[in-house]
C-alpha cells in the first residue's frame, strides 16, 4: 500500500477518535445531530483537518487550564506548521490520552444511549483496523476508552473484545495474558450474557490454539460449559474438537470432565456417525483401558487418521492411562500383571513405569529383585461411587492406624519410669 495512503488513513482514524471525543464532551442535546453524520459518513468531515488539529490543541489547553496544569502548545503548533500531522497526532494523543479519555468519564456515566454506542463502535472499528500499524498506541487508546466507561457498563464488553482481537492480530499475546486473571470478575461486573461469554471464551481458545494448547483447551471447555440440552446441537463442531484434543494432548491425562458437558453428551446421539464415533473414542480414553481401545481400532481401522490422530501416539497414551488405572487398584503390582494389561514384553515394564512417573501419572518405586512395582499414589482417571468406596476404606484404615499409634503413645506415657529426682522424699 502507498505510504501516503497509509498516512491518510491513519490521520482520518485519529481525527475520528478526536471528533468522537468532542461529541462526548459536547452538550447532550447535540448528540443526535452528530449521530446522523456518523451513520452516513465513511470519514468524519465536520470541519477541515487544520481546524480539528487546532481545536484539539485548544481543547487540551482548556482542560489543563481548568486543572491549573501548565501547557505549552508551541511544539505542537510547530509540527503542524511543518506539515508533520501524523507525528503531531501520535505525540499529542500518546502524551495526553489519559487526560482526554478520563475527561469523558463524567459525561459517559450519563450517556448509555444509542448515540454513545454508535460512537464507541466507530472508535473501535477505526482503532482495530490495520492491527500491525502502531498497535501499542491503539491498544493504549482502547484501554483508555475501556476505562472511560463505568465498571458495569455494557460498552466495556465490546471494547474488551476489540482489545483482545487487536492484541492477538498484532502479536501482543503478553497483553492478553495479563488480562486473564480478572476475566471472570470483569464479566460478572458487566453482567455478561451467555452469548457474550461464549464470544470471549471462543476467541481466547482460538488465540491460544497455536501458542498454548492446554490454555486453548481450557477456554474451549469453558465455552462448552455454557450450553444446555436445548442448544447443545449448535456446538457440535467445537465439541468434536474438545474430544479430539482430550486424546491428542499428551500432557492431558484426565478428561472425564467432558462427560458432564451437555454439548459433549449430544455427540453420543448425533445423526453424524463420525461425531458419534468421536464421542465413543473420547469416552474410552476418559474411562476405559487398552483392550477396549484395541477393539475400537479393529472395528474402525481408519478412523483415527480421519480425525487427525496418530495411531502410535494414541496407543502410547492409552497404555499410560491403563497403567494408571491398574496401579490405582493395588499398592503392589507385579511386572507380569502390567505386561499382560499393557500387552507389552515384561522386559519393557520398567520403561513404561518410568514414563508414567515422569508424566506424574503415578508415584511408585521399582522392586527389580522381586519384579514388583510399589505404588504410593496414582492418578484417578474417574471418580465415581467405586472410587468413593475405595477412598472410604483407605480413610478408615488410616484412622485405625492413627488410633493404634495414639494408644501406643498413651501406654508408653503411663508405664514410663519417672526420674529419681521426681520421687517423693
Amino acid at each position: 500500500m502507498n505510504c501516503d495512503v497509509c498516512i491518510e488513513e491513519e490521520l482520518n482514524g485519529m481525527l475520528f477518535v478526536w471528533t468522537a471525543l468532542k461529541i462526548v464532551h459536547s452538550d447532550i442535546s447535540n448528540i443526535r445531530q452528530y449521530t446522523v453524520r456518523v451513520r452516513m459518513a465513511t470519514y468524519i468531515d465536520l470541519s477541515s483537518p487544520e481546524e480539528l488539529y487546532m481545536d484539539l490543541i485548544n481543547q487540551v489547553a482548556s482542560i489543563k487550564k481548568k486543572k491549573s496544569i501548565d501547557f505549552n502548545p508551541a511544539e505542537y503548533q510547530r509540527m503542524l506548521g511543518e506539515q508533520r500531522a501524523a507525528e503531531f497526532l501520535s505525540k499529542l494523543i500518546t502524551s495526553e490520552s489519559d487526560l482526554l479519555f478520563k475527561e469523558t468519564d463524567k459525561v459517559v456515566h450519563r450517556l448509555e444511549t444509542e448515540a454513545v454506542n454508535i460512537i464507541a463502535q466507530k472508535i473501535r472499528d477505526v482503532l482495530t483496523s490495520n492491527a500491525n500499524e502502531k498497535s501499542q498506541l491503539k491498544i493504549k487508546l482502547l484501554v483508555n476508552l475501556f476505562n472511560s466507561f463505568p465498571p458495569k457498563s455494557p460498552q466495556r464488553f465490546e471494547v474488551f473484545y476489540s482489545l483482545l482481537k487487536l492484541a492477538s492480530e498484532s502479536g501482543n499475546i503478553e497483553f492478553i495474558k495479563s488480562q486473564l486473571s480478572n476475566l471472570e470478575t470483569l464479566m460478572e461486573d458487566w453482567s455478561a450474557t451467555t452469548e457474550q461469554k461464549r464470544k470471549i471464551y471462543k476467541l481466547l481458545s482460538t488465540i491460544f490454539k497455536e501458542k498454548n494448547s492446554m490454555t486453548s483447551h481450557s477456554y474451549l471447555v469453558k465455552y462448552l460449559q455454557t450450553f444446555t440440552k436445548n442448544d447443545a446441537e449448535e456446538a457440535q463442531e467445537e465439541s468434536v474438537r474438545a474430544c479430539i484434543e482430550s486424546i491428542s494432548l499428551q500432557e492431558l491425562y484426565q478428561s472425564d470432565y467432558l462427560l458432564d458437558l451437555e454439548a459433549i453428551r449430544f455427540l453420543e446421539t448425533s445423526s453424524n456417525q463420525q461425531h458419534k464415533l468421536t464421542y465413543e473414542l473420547m469416552k474410552i480414553f476418559a474411562t476405559e483401558q487398552l483392550d477396549t481401545f484395541m477393539a475400537f481400532q479393529q472395528r474402525n481401522p481408519s478412523f483415527l487418521a480421519a480425525i487427525g490422530l496418530k495411531s502410535e501416539d494414541s496407543l502410547q497414551k492409552i497404555r499410560l492411562l491403563s497403567l494408571a488405572t491398574l496401579t490405582s487398584e493395588d499398592s503392589k503390582v507385579p511386572y507380569a500383571t502390567i505386561s499382560k494389561s499393557l500387552q507389552i514384553d515384561e522386559n519393557d515394564v520398567e520403561t513404561w513405569v518410568i514414563n508414567a512417573i515422569a508424566g506424574e501419572l503415578i508415584d511408585a518405586k521399582l522392586d527389580q529383585l522381586n519384579r514388583v512395582v510399589h505404588v504410593n499414589t496414582s492418578t484417578q482417571r474417574v471418580f465415581n461411587k467405586a472410587q468413593w468406596a475405595q477412598l472410604g476404606l483407605r480413610v478408615g484404615a488410616w484412622r485405625s492406624s492413627v488410633k493404634n499409634l495414639l494408644q501406643v503413645i498413651d501406654n508408653a506415657k503411663n508405664t514410663q519410669i519417672k526420674p529419681f529426682y521426681w520421687q517423693s522424699r
